[in-house]
């Protein structure tokens, strides 16, 4: 196949929820290269979309604007390789063209036989799946869900998001609908998994993604976390890449499932079901608190309002220059880090 001609397809849902595990069994299939996830693509399209006549200079520019993305370290390839590639493509050429090339220049720890599909899979980009899918109208999305009480969990052992309920479940709800929407208007291009599904009967889960997909079904794909010395071997200098990611040092299991019925207060379960509403059936996981309490939408409502704000915000900026913008969510981001930092205890102690 072409290298032009190979489709990307996409890995989305929310942060914890299992878009690393689906990763990594797609990652080890021998037809599908997926590196690590990095925003490059929604973060550098609006800069070279329109882009077709490329100089050595312009190529340059960009080579350099790759390797500034977030997480684009932790893409196993030799950089100097990559670059000389690039400055085959100068002349007549497309952004997206370009993008295949540097996905392909990615070195997986898995054998790779005749590439049909590269992939990106990236929870960052479940707030903007409308815009990825005018991206790539022709592409395939997999959309991945976790019970929203366990997500929420899970995401106070990282520090990726400020943990507060209202706002964790608002952000699983948002992303769900938007996904949802997509689905009903082009169900042959969206497919939706549950994570719980996938950890219970992953043979059967994985066998139904691959015929979404086009691709052969292998069970020898399971074997992706006997990769432990050549994974610490990679990323052994990032202590944080490794807690992480250390479940994926082992077999799929359904030791995650279910944990926020022993772990969560009342208070904090009727908060989580409040917040996610009929969404919550819409997507497969049923509410212990289907009653509404106004008192209790009271306490809630002014992080709703916030999150709507901060959410209506974030997409706004997306016209803004691409400096500009990059600069605002490095200094949004540094600022809910020094908040969940200040916060953690009292977070945890289910007081947010």
């Amino acid at each position: 196949m072409n290298t032009y001609d190979i489709p990307f397809f996409f890995i989305i849902g929310r942060p914890r929820s299992g878009t690393t595990l689906l990763r990594m069994l797609l990652e080890a299939h021998p037809n599908v290269v997926i590196p690590p996830e990095s925003p490059l693509i929604l973060s550098l399209y609006k800069k070279y979309r329109k882009k077709t006549g490329w100089s050595r200079e312009d190529m340059e520019g960009l080579f350099r604007d790759i390797r500034k993305q977030r997480y684009f370290e932790s893409w196993l390839m030799d950089e100097t390789a990559l670059r000389r590639e690039m400055m085959t493509m100068t002349g007549e050429n497309t952004f997206r063209n370009i993008l295949k090339k540097v996905y392909l220049s990615y070195a997986s720890l898995y054998p790779k036989d005749d590439i049909r599909l590269i992939g990106d899979k990236n929870p960052g980009y479940s707030l903007y799946i409308k815009r990825l899918h005018k991206l790539f109208p022709d592409s395939k999305f997999i959309y991945i869900a976790r019970d929203y009480r366990d997500n929420y969990l899970s995401l106070t052992r990282v520090n990726f998001e400020v943990p507060v309920i209202p706002l964790v479940v608002y952000r699983w709800k948002f992303a769900y609908r938007q996904f949802r929407t997509l689905q009903q208007k082009h169900p042959s291009s969206f497919y939706y998994l549950k994570y719980e599904d996938l950890a219970a009967k992953p043979e059967a889960q994985f066998q139904r993604i691959c015929e979404f997909l086009g691709i052969e079904f292998r069970k020898d794909v399971f074997g992706f976390y006997k990769k432990e010395v050549e994974l610490k071997e990679a990323y052994g200098h990032s202590e944080e890449l490794l807690n992480i990611h250390r479940s994926l040092l082992k077999p799929v299991n359904t030791g995650r499932i279910g944990i926020w019925k022993g772990k969560m207060s009342e208070k904090q379960v009727r908060k989580a079901d409040l917040v996610a509403g009929k969404a919550a059936e819409q997507a497969g996981y049923e509410r212990k608190y289907r009653g509404f309490s106004p008192f209790l939408y009271m306490w809630v409502m002014p992080v709703l309002v916030y999150a709507r704000f901060m959410y209506a915000l974030m997409l706004w900026g997306e016209r803004l220059p691409y400096k500009v913008r990059n600069s605002l969510l490095e200094v949004l981001g540094i600022f809910l880090k020094a908040y969940w930092a200040m916060n953690k205890k009292k977070l945890k102690q289910g007081k947010a």
